[in-house]
């Protein structure tokens, strides 16, 4: 059984929520910036959908985010340089998307390189310059 529909504005009451799986899907419409009531929030996980829009630079006030998958989506313009406050981020997937630019340095600074928590980041590396990706898609190879 698949979730048709866009995501309910209403999820910003669920301020318990620690994990929002809707994976694979057919999610349309944007990310809702009220994600931002979720301060519980640990994971995100929204990828193989349809989501279009840009990633919302709110997502940079969910604290204790560990892990965003926006994968296989159709989102587009920049990764937003509040991305770069989530001191406990983990893992960060933007690939298979429309996004442009240069990943920001503020997300670039949290790698565990750099005494961060950060692991992975996985981008296109054709669309999106990114100098902390550990996984570089190129044409949709070497990225799932």
């Amino acid at each position: 059984m698949f979730f048709l529909g866009s995501i309910p504005t209403e999820i910003g009451y669920l301020t318990k929520l620690e994990s929002l799986e809707l994976a694979r899907n057919w999610i349309i419409g944007t990310i809702p910036i009220i994600l931002d009531n979720l301060s519980n929030l640990q994971d995100i996980n929204l990828l193989y959908n349809r989501l279009t829009g840009s990633i919302p630079s709110i997502l940079g006030n969910c604290n204790n985010l560990q892990s965003i998958y926006l994968d296989n989506n159709r989102l587009r313009g920049t990764v937003p340089t509040e991305i770069g406050k989530l001191n406990s981020l983990v893992e960060f997937t933007v690939f298979r998307n429309h996004l442009t630019g240069t990943m920001p340095d503020e997300l670039c600074s949290l790698s565990y390189t750099n005494g961060g928590a950060l692991v992975s980041v996985r981008a296109d590396f054709e669309e999106v310059e990114c100098a902390c990706c550990n996984y570089c898609c190129v044409d949709g190879v070497g990225c799932s």
